[in-house]
């Protein structure tokens, strides 16, 4: 198992397996029911973790994971060439129908 992703939001993590899974890596999340523990145990120690089990699929995982990260500085606002619609320049996707910014 290698981890390619963690975070404290657990519907985050859950997101990106979803994704992974759908393009057929198979995956586990660790510490998927330690919210509950919070303050009893040191919050480094159940940071929701997402593994892929197979070394074959880590570097796809992880441009899977990639393509589906915001941008680290917004840009300009842009203008959806799929579907017209305005979206503003921290998204790489538009949220209406998906298409990427550099599609």
């Amino acid at each position: 198992m290698i981890k390619v992703f963690e975070n404290f939001d657990f519907s985050r993590v859950g997101q990106l397996q979803s994704l992974l899974e759908s393009n057929g890596i198979k995956t586990f999340i660790r510490n998927e029911y330690c919210s509950s523990v919070v303050g009893e145990l040191p919050f480094v120690e159940v940071v929701p973790q997402l593994f892929v089990l197979e070394e074959k699929d880590v570097e796809k995982a992880k441009e899977l994971l990639q393509l589906d990260m915001p941008m680290e500085m917004a840009g300009d606002d842009w203008i959806c060439p799929e579907c017209g619609i305005d979206v503003e320049g921290n998204f790489s996707r538009c949220w209406k129908c998906g298409v990427s910014r550099d599609d």
